[in-house]
């Protein structure tokens, strides 16, 4: 089974056209979005956890609960949610995939060898419930395939390995 880790503030705010302001209603935010992976977990029997920053929060611990099979964390004071990804992906537990647009956290993962996909791309994957994220063109690697050696047509073994774990979803 997949285990999906989602950068919870980084997610809302990258699928939501606007930014998240004191206006919103962080609590109806945070509640849709768990709602809606809620579904897609019923449907794909993936396992979730959401990662929300508490950074500025009283408690000296990490707060835990179950939504409706989606585990949420939020960070300790003094953590941010980056930091309990970090670890996530350095205990690399087996299929795991980070969503997120932090660079800090992508780079770890790219370290690891843990597939991650930002958040756009999974939010376009739960609206198909299918497809494949990865196959985009990016004219950069076209120059960068020039230079190097054996079949130009076949993407390189990391990609594969991730479009591979995605697909399973």
């Amino acid at each position: 089974m997949f285990h999906i880790v989602i950068d919870g503030y980084n997610y809302l705010n990258k699928i939501r056209h606007t930014p998240i302001d004191a206006s919103s209603s962080i609590d109806i935010l945070r509640k849709a979005i768990l709602d809606r992976l809620a579904r897609y977990k019923k449907k794909k029997h993936i396992k979730f956890t959401v990662v929300f920053d508490a950074y500025n929060s009283p408690f000296l611990t990490r707060q835990r609960e179950n939504y409706m099979g989606i585990d949420v964390i939020y960070s300790k004071k003094e953590e941010t949610a980056d930091d309990i990804i970090i670890d996530m992906i350095r205990g690399r537990p087996s299929r795991l995939i980070v969503v997120t647009s932090d660079r800090k956290i992508i780079d770890e993962a790219k370290l690891k060898g843990v597939t991650f996909l930002t958040p756009s791309r999974f939010d376009v994957l739960m609206e198909e419930e299918k497809g494949h994220p990865l196959y985009g063109k990016d004219e950069e690697e076209d120059e960068r395939r020039e230079k190097k050696k054996g079949n130009p047509r076949r993407l390189p073994k990391k990609i594969r390995k991730a479009i591979k774990t995605v697909e399973e979803l």
